[in-house]
């Protein structure tokens, strides 16, 4: 019975992840929104505002700083840990046993995570995924490795953007306002009258 049980959940858990790369699920989606939403905190949205307002002064359009600002928060708050299952599934295909004749099927757990991977054919190829099921990175050994977003990530940048862009575009109009009104006279000072 536990067998059948254990193979049960087995099997869910690959259609589940399964369903999650090729399909993202309404529930991984749903999930995803949730998680960006949160990590997108008054400081963070004010250091946002920041960013776009002195961006709009030089009128350049996401300069480095924003980018490696809202990268760096993201990897920190959203992302998920790739470089620890990278190094535990390139440990795994390292120590991995080669066959004779074909590709080997190495799949096993890494921690929280899981992986898929081929071994011992002419290209050797490999995918990380989350616990959610989405795929995060990918490995081709012509290639290496290759880090694949989650919706949480896309979700997350996608409002972070929003948010910066409106920014730029009320710091731009009000610059742009303060640079047509005509310049008052300064007080104090009366009018000459030059007609003679």
């Amino acid at each position: 019975m536990q067998i059948q049980n254990y193979v049960r959940s087995y099997v869910s858990s690959v259609i589940a992840r399964d369903q999650a790369k090729f399909e993202k699920s309404p529930a991984v989606k749903k999930a995803a929104k949730k998680e960006a939403q949160a990590a997108l905190t008054d400081d963070v949205v004010a250091q946002i505002k920041e960013h776009a307002k002195k961006d709009a002064q030089v009128n350049v359009y996401m300069q480095k700083d924003y980018i490696k600002m809202i990268n760096s928060y993201k990897q920190q708050r959203v992302s998920p840990d790739r470089q620890e299952a990278i190094s535990r599934a390139t440990l795994a295909m390292n120590s991995a046993p080669r066959g004779r004749g074909g590709a080997d099927l190495l799949s096993m757990l890494l921690g929280e995570y899981s992986m898929k991977a081929w071994m011992g054919g002419l290209v050797e190829t490999a995918e990380i995924y989350a616990p959610n099921g989405e795929m995060i990175a990918g490995y081709n050994s012509s290639g290496g490795w290759t880090e694949i977003s989650t919706e949480a990530e896309y979700q997350f940048l996608h409002q972070a953007d929003q948010i910066y862009s409106d920014a730029f575009k009320e710091a731009r109009a009000e610059i742009n306002a303060a640079s047509k009104s005509p310049v008052p006279e300064p007080a104090g000072e009366a009018a000459f009258d030059t007609r003679v």
